[in-house]
């Protein structure tokens, strides 16, 4: 009987131990949506996150680079109808969770030139 519950006991440590190594896909939208949301208001002019607010998070992989670190690809739809795909970055620091480190804007098409660069 000691030997069972023991046995049960080491398993349930093991399964335990080695989930949560990367973040939700619901916790990941959830903070993606959060960052950019306060990133537009901070940052008005930016483009194209300035002063939309995010519609829907869609993540496209979630890689480990090494233990408590992520790194996510996510199609950012904003409500302005503009959609971009960003790389984020995210730490996990234990009693406060899963916060961004880092992000990255990976379309190119997302940039606008400015109008004075266009005229002669």
């Amino acid at each position: 009987m000691k030997k069972s519950i023991l046995s049960i006991f080491i398993l349930l440590l093991g399964v335990v131990a080695c989930s949560g190594r990367v973040p939700s896909p619901k916790t990941t939208q959830h903070l993606i949506e959060k960052h950019f949301n306060k990133y537009g208001k901070k940052y008005p002019a930016a483009i194209p996150f300035g002063g939309h607010q995010v519609t829907k998070v869609e993540i496209l992989d979630t890689e480990e680079i090494q233990k408590r670190l992520a790194t996510i690809k996510a199609r950012v739809s904003l409500e302005n109808g503009a959609t971009t795909t960003v790389q984020i970055n995210m730490l996990y620091k234990a009693p406060l969770g899963w916060r961004t480190q880092g992000w990255e804007n990976l379309d190119t098409s997302a940039s606008v030139a400015s109008p004075s660069a266009s005229t002669p």
